[in-house]
């Protein structure tokens, strides 16, 4: 491989990696690396990741307490 292809590998698509819907910067999301894996999340996608991480994190945060 050369180097444009190991770039192009590495660089983050322009559609959502969940569901594959258009990436508008503009509109929210994120796109970066999950690890090595180039990933792009949508507004929606990203924001219920985050909702979900946080209903996680709480279930954790009331197991400690009792």
């Amino acid at each position: 491989m050369n180097k444009e292809e190991i770039e192009k590998a590495f660089t983050p698509p322009d559609k959502c990696s969940i569901c594959d819907s258009e990436y508008d910067p503009e509109e929210g999301g994120v796109q970066g690396h999950f690890g090595m894996m180039p990933v792009t999340f949508c507004v929606w996608c990203y924001s219920s990741m985050l909702d979900m991480a946080e209903q996680d994190l709480n279930m954790h945060n009331m197991e400690d307490e009792e």
